[in-house]
């Protein structure tokens, strides 16, 4: 019998975190069965052997996927989707951990009394090695114990795809999807929430049951936040938009979404340095966006003014 859940956790070069990551799994205390999918990209430190123990320990639950080559964040996350035999999956990357052992028995529990519902999502507590906590994500309340919903998102109000439980909608092999997913190397998250909000409503609840790591304890690893530079961060999530707009074709309005992702990324180029480089990666954005740029630019800066002495502060988008 498939379990209600399968839950996929991705890692590379994660020896320090994957014990923790794996153990907050399997503390879960649930009412049903539930598998741990873990898919492991080719890294080259103690991961693997890690994972190897574990699958040794727990031969019912664990099932390994070792790759013999690195194919990327994107990819590796995605093909761990399909591989899910549960009605419902989940993911964890291997650098953070669950904080709350009744998370799964929680979104199950909704997904099964809400059947309108495609996908249930939470809070993140970001932290870091030192145990210091910096807040909770999203904190925006119009999302907060409510839908997210795709004018939201487009406008930069986003949720988190990590804490997502999904219905299971990879089982059916979909190639246009598969290469949308995967169009950029190192950012998936955005396709499957666009994905997400597409397929159906996606409720967030006001509860941070994971930690989210924004950094690790030395060079090595480090996660994508802090190891990938402002210009190449801006250039991923160009490619996501507009494989967003090639998959959704006219579905969707997307000209705000990149002037959004493009508005503070730009003033701290100005104030920190590299605007060559990136005003060369901004020489991508499409016709409409260019044009509207100046309009959207101008009217941000009134509005951080305006907040700053009249009004509260403009979160970032």
């Amino acid at each position: 019998m498939a379990p209600l859940v399968t839950v996929v956790i991705t890692t590379y070069n994660q020896e320090h975190y994957i014990r923790k990551a794996i153990d907050s799994v399997l503390a879960q205390k649930t009412d049903f069965d539930f598998e741990i999918y873990i898919t492991e990209d080719c890294g080259t430190d103690g991961t693997r052997a890690i994972l190897q123990e574990y699958a040794a320990r727990y031969p019912g639950r664990i099932r390994l996927n070792l790759r013999q080559q690195n194919v990327g964040i994107s990819r590796n996350w995605y093909e761990g989707l399909c591989a899910a035999k549960g009605e419902f999956v989940c993911t964890l990357e291997g650098d953070d951990w669950w904080r709350d052992e009744s998370k799964l028995q929680k979104q199950a529990d909704f997904l099964r009394a809400h059947p309108e519902y495609l996908a249930v999502s939470h809070t993140l507590l970001l932290t870091d090695d030192a145990g210091r906590t910096y807040g909770t994500l999203p904190d925006d309340k119009r999302i907060l114990n409510a839908d997210a919903t795709m004018p939201l998102f487009l406008r930069g109000v986003t949720y988190s795809c990590t804490a997502c439980m999904v219905r299971n909608i990879f089982k059916t092999p979909d190639p246009a999807r598969a290469a949308y997913v995967t169009a950029n190397r190192s950012i998936a998250d955005f396709a499957l929430c666009m994905l997400y909000l597409d397929g159906g409503r996606v409720f967030v609840m006001d509860e941070a049951m994971s930690a989210y790591r924004v950094s690790g304890g030395d060079a090595a690893h480090q996660n994508y936040n802090t190891r990938a530079s402002a210009v190449k961060k801006y250039a991923d999530f160009l490619d996501v938009v507009l494989a967003s707009k090639t998959y959704f074709g006219r579905r969707y309005p997307f000209t705000r979404c990149l002037l959004a992702g493009t508005f503070y990324p730009l003033i701290d180029r100005v104030k920190y340095g590299g605007l060559g480089p990136f005003l060369k990666e901004m020489g991508r954005l499409p016709a409409a966006a260019k044009l509207a740029l100046p309009f959207y630019f101008a009217g941000r800066c009134f509005g951080l003014v305006w907040n700053k002495f009249f009004g509260k502060k403009e979160a970032r988008a």
